[in-house]
């Protein structure tokens, strides 16, 4: 499994804001991850990269056309662009590093979606 190194994430700006109380404000609060949550990543097709919060937790991000292809990063870096949650409808970016260190590619994040957990080993 590959993981998200620390000193890459980026976070700026305010976050997601619970709305409500109770119930209603947790089931908000979890709409939305932050970046240091993150604890691995990995290919999910074309244009798609899975993001594992802890073990079960996993939100599918849909990248702009033609970026480079998650699969072959060894790490990866999330910023939340409008605030410092990742959340559905807010825009995002990802940045892929080279292989040579010496620099990569940012990528927008076009969509965020919170896959069904994954059940316990």
């Amino acid at each position: 499994m590959r993981s998200i190194a620390g000193g890459i994430l980026t976070v700026l700006l305010a976050g997601c804001v619970e709305s409500g109380q109770g119930a209603a404000g947790d089931r908000a609060a979890r709409a939305c991850f932050w970046p240091s949550q993150v604890s691995g990543f990995g290919d999910n097709g074309p244009d798609k990269a899975v993001v594992r919060l802890g073990t079960r937790e996993r939100w599918e991000l849909t990248l702009s056309q033609g970026c480079p292809d998650v699969d072959w990063a060894m790490n990866i870096a999330i910023r939340a662009r409008g605030g410092q949650a990742i959340c559905p409808g807010r825009p995002a970016e990802i940045f892929v590093p080279d292989a040579s260190g010496r620099g990569g590619r940012t990528c927008l994040v076009t969509n965020v979606q919170k896959l069904p957990d994954q059940p316990k080993p």
